[in-house]
């Protein structure tokens, strides 16, 4: 399975633009039910459990709990230095540390909760960071990931290979497909079980709905793969990417399914 190496975890997330510009496309183009109502049913949360956010990115999950009156202690961690700066500026509320999700700063059984919002397919070794997860549970603590399920926005990633055969950043752009390649519920079942001993799945299904090729040009833009393009490589994989795309939706909407799969266990 490919892998995201830390340096170019580092890069990525060095600050919140190129993510901002991912969950903007989310957030305008997306159809169909969103994730956080099924966090907050899985989840269902008194409002005085410690909770631990582990790759909290911009910390708006944390944000969102503390805004909502969530009473218990809250902390977001992130392997970005960067990240945990921007999100402790905007949610000062809430305690944000950085650090790595396969050595956690905190002692045995100190969170009632641990969640993992599409991170684990950024970590080389997600056993490890399983196993931190549990040991940092409370015996009855509650673990949940959410992460995109196989086959995650298939549309996309075939008008990606159709482009230019064989380009190698695009051969690497398709490496990763979202992360599913690497942490879906195809591993990550096997491996949440192994490490809790038990596991439940839950799927949401919904959709991006694009008119035009700009929006996907961008969210593809954003994706670590396309920094390494010189302006003249950029504009060449634009260039066969709109013809690509404006092929298919030249009927009118496009649509590319996404599929999130929620990932729960209790120690």
């Amino acid at each position: 399975m490919p892998s995201y190496s830390p340096a170019e975890v580092a890069a990525q997330y060095a600050t919140e633009r190129h993510l901002r510009t991912r969950i903007g496309t989310h957030e305008r183009y997306s159809v169909g039910p969103g994730l956080e109502g099924t966090v907050d049913r899985l989840l269902a949360l008194s409002g005085g459990e410690a909770l631990l956010d582990v790759g909290t990115g911009p910390g708006d999950f944390p944000g969102r709990l503390r805004a909502g009156g969530h009473r218990g202690r809250i902390v977001g961690l992130d392997f970005s230095a960067g990240m945990v700066e921007r999100a402790a500026e905007k949610y000062p509320e809430v305690e944000f540390l950085q650090g790595n999700a396969t050595a956690l700063p905190f002692a045995d059984a100190s969170f009632d909760v641990v969640t993992a919002r599409h991170m684990l397919y950024h970590v080389p070794d997600v056993a490890a960071a399983l196993a931190e997860f549990k040991r940092v549970l409370k015996p009855g603590g509650r673990f949940l990931a959410i992460t995109n399920a196989s086959g995650y926005m298939a549309e996309l990633w075939d008008a990606v290979s159709e482009a230019l055969p064989g380009e190698p950043i695009l051969t690497e752009l398709l490496s990763h497909r979202g992360g599913s390649e690497v942490f879906s519920e195809v591993h990550g079942e096997e491996l949440v079980r192994a490490a809790f001993g038990n596991v439940q799945l839950d799927f949401v299904a919904g959709a991006l709905a694009f008119e035009g090729p700009e929006p996907v040009l961008a969210y593809l833009e954003s994706m670590s793969p396309m920094h390494k393009l010189t302006p003249d490589e950029l504009n060449r994989i634009r260039a066969a990417l709109t013809r690509v795309l404006t092929g298919r939706m030249q009927d009118g909407e496009w649509r590319v399914s996404k599929r999130v799969v929620f990932i729960t266990a209790k120690r």
